[in-house]
C-alpha cells in the first residue's frame, strides 16, 4: 500500500530562454515560454520552484481520500522520517498553502533537506528560492551553485536553467558555447525546450554555431515528439517553406500548425493560416489531416508515463 504523500508532486519551473520561428517564416524570435497544454496528456510549469519531481519521479495525482489537512500530516510524517520525496513535498505544501498556511522559510528549509538528501529537484528549487528570495534574501550567485548541482545530478531541468545563465551571464561569467552544451546535455535528457531552442540555434547560426537546416529540422522534430508547441509550428514553417532537406508539403504543414494549436500556441496566430490551408488541399485532405492529428495526439498520450495507482 503506498503512503498518501507518493500522490503528491508539484512542477518545475518554466524554462526562461525558449526560441522560436514565427508562424509566417523569417528570423526567429524569442516569444514566452510556451507550455505543455494537458489537451496533450502533460503537466504545465509555472514559475514557483515547486517541487521538481514531476519529472524524476513520475506523474501522479493527489488522492482523493485525504482532505489537504490530511495530506499534510501524512506527509509531515513521512519527511521527519528522512523520506526524501516526502520532504520535497513538504516544501512544496509549505510553499503553495497546501493544508497548511504559506510559510516560505518552511518551504525553503525542507527544500533543503531534501537537497541534502541528494535529491537533484531539491537542488533546483533551493535555487529557485535564491533566485527569486523566496524564503532568503536571494542572490544570483548563491542560485548558480544550486542550479550546478543539480545540473551535476542529471536533472533536465536544471542543466536548461544552467544553459541560460551561462547564456545570460548571471551568477557567473557569460559563456555561450557552454551554454549550447548545457542546451544538448538538457536535450539528451529529455528537455522538449532545449531540443526547440538547439532547432533554432542550428537554424540561424547562433553563438557560433554552423547554419544547419537538417540538423535544425530533427531537433524540432524531437521537441514536437516530447508535445512543445513552438516546435510543431516550427516545423509546419519548415514543411511550407521546404527546408531542412524536405519538400514543401501543405498537407504536413496543416498537421504541424493543427497540433501545434492543440498543444497551446496562441491560435489567433495560426487560425487564418489554418484555414487558407484547409481550403487548399480540399475537404477530403483536410479530414484525413483531422484524424491524423487525433491518432498522432492518443499515441502521445500513450506514451506519458501513468499515475500509480492509489491505494
Amino acid at each position: 500500500m503506498k503512503t498518501a504523500w507518493q500522490g503528491f508532486f508539484a512542477i518545475f519551473a518554466a524554462a526562461i530562454l525558449p526560441f522560436s520561428l514565427p508562424a509566417g517564416g523569417g528570423e526567429p524570435v524569442r516569444p514566452a515560454a510556451t507550455l505543455p497544454n494537458p489537451a496533450l496528456g502533460q503537466t504545465r510549469t509555472g514559475e514557483s520552484p515547486g517541487a521538481a519531481g514531476d519529472q524524476a519521479s513520475g506523474r501522479v495525482q493527489p488522492p482523493q481520500t485525504l482532505s489537504p489537512a490530511e495530506a499534510f500530516a501524512a506527509i509531515s510524517t513521512e519527511a521527519e522520517k528522512g523520506v526524501p520525496t516526502a520532504m520535497l513535498t513538504l516544501g512544496t505544501m509549505y510553499e503553495r498553502g497546501i493544508g497548511t498556511p504559506r510559510n516560505f522559510i518552511k518551504a525553503l528549509e525542507w527544500y533543503r533537506k531534501a537537497a541534502e538528501a541528494g535529491l537533484a529537484e531539491g537542488y533546483y528549487n533551493v535555487g529557485v528560492c535564491h533566485e527569486i528570495g523566496m524564503g532568503t534574501a536571494g542572490g544570483q550567485e548563491e542560485a548558480f551553485i544550486k542550479f550546478e548541482k543539480s545540473a551535476e545530478l542529471g536533472l533536465a531541468q536544471g542543466l536548461y536553467k544552467l544553459a541560460s545563465l551561462y547564456f545570460l551571464g548571471f551568477g557567473t561569467a557569460k559563456n555561450e558555447q557552454w551554454g549550447v552544451e548545457l542546451l544538448k546535455r538538457a536535450t539528451a535528457a529529455g528537455h522538449m525546450v532545449a531540443a526547440n531552442d538547439l532547432g533554432v540555434i542550428h537554424f540561424s547560426g547562433d553563438f557560433g554555431q554552423a547554419k544547419n537546416s537538417e540538423l535544425a529540422f530533427d531537433m524540432f522534430t524531437r521537441a514536437a515528439q516530447l508535445g512543445n508547441a513552438e516546435a510543431m509550428k516550427n516545423l509546419a514553417v519548415f514543411y511550407r517553406d521546404g527546408l531542412g532537406g524536405r519538400a514543401a508539403d501543405p498537407v504536413q504543414e496543416l498537421k504541424w500548425y493543427l497540433l501545434s494549436r492543440r498543444a497551446g500556441f496562441p491560435p489567433a496566430a495560426l487560425d487564418k493560416t489554418i484555414e487558407d490551408l484547409r481550403a487548399r488541399i480540399g475537404p477530403d485532405r483536410a479530414t484525413s489531416v483531422d484524424a491524423e492529428v487525433e491518432s498522432w495526439i492518443a499515441d502521445f498520450r500513450a506514451r506519458q508515463p501513468q499515475p500509480p495507482a492509489t491505494p
